[in-house]
C-alpha cells in the first residue's frame, strides 16, 4: 500500500505525505518500499489572523478492478492562522492480500501564500515491514488555484535519505466536471536494498483522473495511472525477479469538508 508524482514539465521547476502520501502507485508489482508524498490536496491558504482552521481532506479513495486494489490518501488541518498541524495517512493494498502499506503523518504546516503554499515540517511513521520512522521537510500547496506542487526530503532513524516531487492541475472545462493529470518523481540518495530503492531517481508516476462535483464536499471519479520503476532501482526489483511497470484503471472519490 506503499503508495503520490502534472505532466514531467511541471516537476522540472518543482514527491510524501511528504514522500509520496501523494497519488501512491496502486498495484505496482514490487513496489519500492519507500515513504510516500503527503496528499496532495486543495489547501487552505492563509486566514485572517487569528481565525481557526479545521478542515478534512479525503482527496484519494479508490479501488482498482485488476487485482482488486485499493488506496487512500487522506489529511486533516488543524490550528490557528499561520500556526496549523497537518494530520496524514495514507496506503495501499488488495482485498484478497490485505495491507501492504500504511503510513502516517504529523507535520508542523506554516502557509507563505495566499493561494495555499505552506512550508511543512514533522514526523513520518511507516507501519508495516520494514517498519521506518523519518523526520521530514519540505512545502506542498497551492501556487494558484489549480496548479498544486510539492517537494519533500525525508531522512530516516537508520541515516536512510530519500525525496520527492509531485504536481497536478485542475482543469475545469465545463461546470463541476474536473480532469486533473498529475505527475510524481521518487529519489534515493544512496542504494538502500532494505527498502527496494537504488541510488538517484527510483520511480515515477504519470495519472489522470476525471472527477464530477455531485456536491461541493463530493466528487466520484475515474482515471488511469502509470507508474513506473527506474534506474538503479529497476535494477534492482529485475535482479529480485519483480516487475518494473504497471498501468491499472482506478475508481475512486474525492471529499472534503
Amino acid at each position: 500500500m506503499r503508495s503520490a508524482f502534472l505532466i514531467l514539465g511541471l516537476l522540472a521547476p518543482a514527491p510524501a505525505a511528504a514522500q509520496r502520501l501523494g497519488y501512491e502507485e496502486v498495484l505496482l508489482p514490487a513496489a519500492p518500499d519507500r515513504p510516500a508524498a503527503p496528499a496532495p490536496l486543495a489547501y487552505a491558504g492563509v486566514p485572517v489572523d487569528g481565525e481557526a482552521v479545521h478542515a478534512f481532506y479525503g482527496d484519494r479513495i479508490e479501488a482498482s478492478p485488476e487485482g482488486n486494489g485499493f488506496a487512500w490518501d487522506v489529511s486533516a488541518e488543524l490550528g490557528r492562522g499561520n500556526h496549523r498541524l497537518w494530520l496524514a495517512s495514507a496506503g495501499e493494498g488488495d482485498f484478497r492480500g490485505g495491507l501492504g502499506y500504511v503510513e502516517a503523518q504529523a507535520l508542523y504546516s506554516h502557509p507563505i501564500a495566499a493561494a495555499g503554499l505552506a512550508l511543512q515540517a514533522g514526523v513520518q511513521r511507516d507501519f508495516l515491514a520494514p517498519r521506518r520512522t523519518w523526520a521530514v521537510v519540505g512545502m506542498q500547496g497551492n501556487v494558484s488555484t489549480p496548479l498544486y506542487v510539492g517537494a519533500f526530503a525525508y531522512y530516516s532513524t537508520r541515516s536512510e535519505l530519500t525525496g520527492s516531487l509531485y504536481a497536478y492541475y485542475d482543469w475545469e472545462p465545463v461546470r463541476n466536471l474536473v480532469f486533473q493529470p498529475y505527475a510524481g518523481l521518487g529519489f534515493a540518495a544512496e542504494d538502500m536494498p532494505a527498502l527496494g530503492l537504488g541510488r538517484g531517481a527510483t520511480d515515477f508516476e504519470l495519472s489522470a483522473r476525471l472527477r464530477y462535483r455531485i456536491a461541493e464536499p463530493f466528487a466520484p471519479y475515474v482515471g488511469i495511472s502509470h507508474t513506473r520503476l527506474i534506474g538503479r532501482t529497476a535494477d534492482l526489483a529485475r535482479a529480485a525477479g519483480d516487475g518494473t511497470e504497471a498501468t491499472n484503471i482506478v475508481f475512486g472519490i474525492r471529499s472534503y469538508f
